[in-house]
């Protein structure tokens, strides 16, 4: 039979266990944890609780053993601290360990425990975790009956506590940072670099396709920031955004590639004829009003739409397509939608072939130059 160890040796070891929890692994680090903890210190159950102060609520995140037979609501799935029960409104700014046994406690507490477990009369211990910020949630653990619990198996839950709270500060930082590194921080839109690894699956081989990319591009957006400043500028690119991104339709997937421009690319095995359907309804969203400071401001768009080949055509090769149908369609007044085409690939090549070789050519001699007067 292993020894048991220590409540110093018992820390030490959490505290090695948890340098490598990752936001993909906390979810099952925090269930093994308190699977741990339940048995170590010889509770019924342990569980782990945020604090969700823009929503006012304490929010069960992880808890020891799972329940079989979950209540529908969860009684203490989400508890709102105003008008919650004296222990659950105490946990919105715990700052020290609360302790709680059947003879002594809030009836109310017990009454909603006994909604969650079927189980009369618990001991609670109660632990806040603590960040800079105030309590960012609670530890906690539940013995049936009664138990008391000593001052060095307090002292101790404060340790884990607190190795708790870091690690989710940790996590909560490293979240934050994935999520700038992928999305634009002007509207909170995915950005290029999360559009070209979300592409790169889509045409890879084997995948599904032809995959349709819509390249759209507002019209005459400087013209509006000289008229009504930048500021207003941005709150229109965040209001078109926040439209896109709930009524976009077909589309699976809308990036802001920087500026005025975005891509929405439509999922599955795409047809011109989907394809056109999918942009009409961008368009619309699009050319909707916007207020800003008393004026009502529309934008026309111009949108290219490009039809790529998994396995065949590259991101680059489809984005560029994209682009350069998104182009033609602002050449005749903006406003409009334009599909790549085949005339457009050869000019694009001839184009591409003159700019390659004006360079070397002029540097070679081989272009000459005359002047007429």
């Amino acid at each position: 039979m292993p020894v048991k160890l220590s409540l110093e040796e018992l820390v030490t070891t959490v505290a090695s266990d948890l340098m490598g929890v990752t936001s993909l692994t906390l979810q099952h680090a925090s269930e093994r944890l308190l699977e741990q903890l339940v048995d170590y210190f010889d509770v019924d159950l342990a569980f782990l609780r945020r604090n969700d102060h823009e929503l006012g609520a304490t929010v069960l995140v992880a808890e020891w053993p799972p329940r079989l037979n979950v209540p529908d609501p969860d009684p203490v799935g989400i508890v709102y601290f105003a008008g919650a029960d004296p222990t659950f409104a105490a946990t919105e700014h715990l700052s020290a360990v609360m302790l709680s046994r059947p003879d002594r406690s809030d009836e109310q507490y017990q009454d909603r425990v006994a909604q969650a477990s079927g189980v009369q009369g618990v001991s609670t211990a109660t632990v806040p975790l603590l960040t800079t910020d105030g309590t960012s949630g609670v530890l906690g653990f539940i013995k049936y009956g009664d138990r008391e619990w000593l001052d060095p198996e307090v002292n101790s839950l404060r340790a884990l506590a607190a190795l708790l709270a870091q690690l989710r500060s940790r996590v909560g930082a490293e979240e934050k940072l994935r999520f700038l590194a992928y999305h634009d921080e002007l509207t909170g839109l995915s950005n290029r670099r999360a559009l070209v690894d979300y592409l790169n699956l889509r045409l890879a081989p084997g995948a599904d396709g032809p995959v349709a990319a819509i390249f759209m591009d507002l019209d005459r957006l400087k013209a509006m920031n000289s008229f009504l400043g930048h500021a207003a500028g941005d709150l229109y690119l965040q209001t078109l955004a926040t439209r896109l991104a709930s009524g976009k339709g077909d589309a699976e997937f809308l990036a802001r590639l920087g500026g005025d421009e975005f891509v929405l690319v439509l999922p599955g095995r795409a047809t011109i004829e989907h394809a056109r359907a999918a942009a009409e309804q961008i368009r619309r969203i699009a050319n909707e009003p916007v207020q800003l400071g008393g004026e009502e401001v529309s934008r026309g768009v111009s949108l290219g739409v490009a039809l790529g080949i998994p396995g065949t055509t590259t991101v680059s090769e489809l984005l560029g397509q994209a682009d350069q149908a998104m182009l033609q369609a602002k050449s005749g007044g903006g406003n409009e939608i334009s599909f790549f085409t085949e005339e457009m690939r050869e000019q694009n090549e001839i184009r591409t072939d003159i700019e390659l070789h004006l360079g070397s050519a002029s540097r070679n001699g081989a272009l000459v130059l005359h002047y007429q007067l």
